[in-house]
């Protein structure tokens, strides 16, 4: 047998016996937190984070939140809401695509959650494309995001998945909680 054959064949079986343990195959990981089910989506959320499906006002509904911030990100499912109610359809068409009502948009951020956020004067595009939500393609985008308070300033992404109506949004972008979004949403199951 040849070094080369020798090598990859101790490779094969190291990659074999990382594999299975004495009690069986590897078990995939348990969630962290607890799951929530959006439609027909079903996320595992980080440990410690909270899930407030409705409130008694709405404002906070579907929002997900870690330690003391309010509403970090959104998951809704539009099919869920008012039908007498106006609603706009996300899109990267229009400047505030990521808000879906038809008053003023807020800047929503850790400092300012739904109700008691400064209204937002400006909202450009800066990122567009499609990106997972488990195995699925959702339309994806990112705005920066201006405000009458512009201590508020900030970046919302946005997940929407058009045939499901499911949206999802990250209010107050940051790098940390970035890729716990697209951690969280790679795990995302539907059915």
């Amino acid at each position: 047998m040849s070094f080369r054959h020798s090598v990859l064949a101790i490779a094969v079986a190291l990659s074999a016996a990382a594999c299975t343990s004495p009690a069986g195959p590897a078990q995939p990981a348990k969630p962290d937190g607890p799951q929530i089910v959006v439609g027909t989506m079903r996320v595992n959320l980080p440990a410690g984070a909270t899930y407030t499906q409705h409130s008694q006002d709405g404002l906070m509904d579907g929002c997900v939140a870690e330690g003391t911030v309010v509403c970090e990100a959104r998951f809704l499912d539009l099919r869920t809401s008012d039908p007498d109610a106006p609603i706009n359809l996300p899109s990267t068409k229009r400047p505030f695509g990521w808000y879906t009502g038809t008053d003023a948009p807020t800047c929503i951020t850790a400092a300012s959650p739904p109700g008691k956020a400064a209204v937002a004067t400006g909202s450009t595009l800066v990122e567009s494309g499609f990106a997972p939500i488990g195995p699925k393609k959702a339309e994806y985008s990112r705005w920066k995001v201006t405000c009458e308070n512009t201590a508020q300033n900030n970046q919302v992404r946005m997940w929407w998945l058009p045939t499901s109506k499911i949206l999802v949004l990250e209010y107050g972008s940051f790098p940390g909680w970035d890729a716990k979004m697209d951690t969280l949403l790679a795990g995302a199951t539907f059915g």
